[in-house]
């Protein structure tokens, strides 16, 4: 089994640096997703992905792309 896939929804999320701990004292990749205004990150265990401008654009990537056993992380 692969390790699991934290995603969180990045727009207004309060928690992103805890998130990030987390998952590097887990080794576990995090995809933040957001429509914009994400830092680039250094690490290889973090990808930014930035969507349409839209109310649920990316709560909809991450249901595409999320697959059994990964974390999802949303206010919505």
């Amino acid at each position: 089994m692969n390790n699991p896939t934290i995603y969180v929804d990045a727009d207004a999320c309060p928690v992103k640096e805890e998130v990030v701990r987390v998952a590097e004292r887990h080794g576990l990749p995090v995809t933040f997703v957001s429509n914009g205004g994400l830092r680039p990150s250094r690490d290889p265990m973090i990808r930014n992905i930035v969507v349409s401008k839209g109310a649920d654009a990316a709560d909809d990537w991450i249901v595409e792309n999320a697959k059994a056993n990964d974390v999802v992380i949303t206010a919505d």
